[in-house]
C-alpha cells in the first residue's frame, strides 16, 4: 500500500521553497515588474508544478502575502506567550486581555489585514491557495490556543467556551476589524476595542 504522507511532505516543501524565492522576487521588483519565470529557475521548481499549487502567477503572489500575514500572526503570538510566562504572580488577568485585543491596533496590524483580504479574494478561484490559507487559519489557531491554555494554567482566566474556539474566534475578528479600518476614525477604532475587551472577558472570564 503506498503511503500519501510523503507526497504532502514534499509538495509542503516544494511550496515553501518557491515562496521564499518569490518573496524576495516580490520584495525587490514589486507585483508589476514580477517574473515568474525567474522565481522558477531559482526555485528549481516547474511552471506546471508551480500552477498545480498556486494556480497562476497571482496566486503565487497572493500566497507570498499570506505568507506575511502568517508570520505576523506567529510574531503577535510570541510576544502575547513571552507576556504571559514572564509576567509576575499577580498580574492582572484583564491587562492580558487587552494585549489580545491591541496587538493588532497598529500601523502593521492594518497592512496584515489589507494583504489577508486580497488572499481571500485570490483564493475563491483557486482550490490549492485556499487549502493553504485554511492551514495558516488553523495552525495559527492551535498555536494561540496554547497561549491561552498557558494563562488558564496561571490561573488567570477560566474560559466559558472551547479554548481553541475562541483562539479562531480572535483571529477572525482580528481580520474583521479591517472593516473599522477603513473608516480611519480614532474614537471608531477605540470603541471597536473596547466592545472586543468585554466580549473576549465574556469568553475568557477573567479571575484577576
Amino acid at each position: 500500500m503506498t503511503n500519501s504522507r510523503p507526497t504532502r511532505a514534499d509538495g509542503r516543501e516544494t511550496m515553501d521553497r518557491l515562496l521564499g524565492f518569490a518573496e524576495r522576487e516580490l520584495h525587490e521588483f514589486g507585483a508589476v515588474k514580477f517574473q515568474l519565470s525567474r522565481v522558477l529557475d531559482a526555485a528549481g521548481v516547474s511552471k506546471s508544478s508551480a500552477y498545480h499549487h498556486f494556480g497562476s502567477r497571482d496566486g503565487i503572489i497572493a500566497a507570498v502575502e499570506i505568507k506575511t500575514v502568517t508570520e505576523q500572526v506567529e510574531n503577535n503570538n510570541r510576544m502575547i506567550r513571552h507576556f504571559v510566562e514572564n509576567a509576575p504572580e499577580d498580574q492582572s488577568a484583564t491587562e492580558f486581555l487587552r494585549l489580545l485585543v491591541t496587538t493588532s491596533g497598529n500601523d502593521a496590524g492594518e497592512v496584515s489585514r489589507q494583504r489577508r483580504a486580497a488572499t481571500l479574494v485570490a483564493a475563491q478561484d483557486n482550490s490549492a491557495l485556499a487549502k493553504f490559507v485554511g492551514e495558516t487559519q488553523r495552525e495559527g489557531a492551535e498555536q494561540l490556543a496554547e497561549t491561552l491554555e498557558l494563562a488558564v494554567n496561571r490561573g488567570w482566566v477560566l474560559p466559558t467556551a472551547p479554548i481553541l474556539g475562541i483562539a479562531h474566534w480572535i483571529l477572525t475578528s482580528v481580520f474583521g476589524r479591517i472593516l473599522v479600518d477603513f473608516t480611519h476614525d480614532v474614537e471608531t477604532n477605540a470603541v471597536w476595542e473596547e466592545a472586543a475587551f468585554i466580549a473576549l472577558s465574556g469568553l475568557m472570564n477573567p479571575q484577576s
